[in-house]
């Protein structure tokens, strides 16, 4: 018998309002909708239980907490962000483009093993899509401190990079 997680599975998050951010989250990001629920005796929605995979119960779920709550703060101490791992290169550029064509700002950034695109939903939760190298082809024993080669990831995100490192002119 095991006394350690199999995975991290499923995060659960606070938004103003549950049905603008269903929308966003299914519009945008493509999840699937496996289950709601509404204000009790209303059709205002309440809650979304959201998944990449429609064969699993949900990887999201949003809880409307009203208009008025405050938002996430740089300085308060929870949650940074939420990322889901692309399948492939060409998947991450896919969704990089199409958080451009809907007005999303976003962040890009090369961690030599992964390459993430950081934005945020309505509420200003944090948010990443990213692509990760197969282990065998980090060349580096630790992911983050190992120091490996920047560039490894061309796509269209490639001027972005740039105008934030611009050591990777050359590489």
């Amino acid at each position: 018998m095991s006394y350690k997680p199999m995975s991290l599975d499923h995060v659960n998050i606070f938004v103003r309002n549950a049905e603008r951010s269903h929308r966003w989250y299914t519009e945008v990001l493509g999840l699937h909708t496996q289950d709601t629920f509404n204000h009790s005796g209303t059709e205002r929605l309440r809650a979304a239980f959201l998944a990449c995979d429609p064969g699993h119960a949900h990887d999201i779920a949003l809880f409307e907490v009203g208009d008025d709550a405050a938002g996430p703060q740089k300085t308060q101490v929870g949650l940074n962000h939420v990322a889901w791992r692309m399948a492939s290169l060409d998947d991450l550029a896919e969704i990089y483009r199409r958080l451009n064509d809907q007005g999303v700002a976003v962040r890009v950034a090369d961690h030599t093993v992964s390459i993430g695109v950081y934005f945020s939903d309505p509420d200003g939760n944090g948010l990443e899509v990213y692509y990760e190298l197969p282990r065998s082809q980090w060349h580096q024993e630790r992911p983050f401190s190992g120091g490996g080669a920047k560039g490894r990831f061309p796509g269209p995100w490639d001027e972005a990079l740039r105008q934030a490192t611009p050591a990777l002119t050359n590489v």
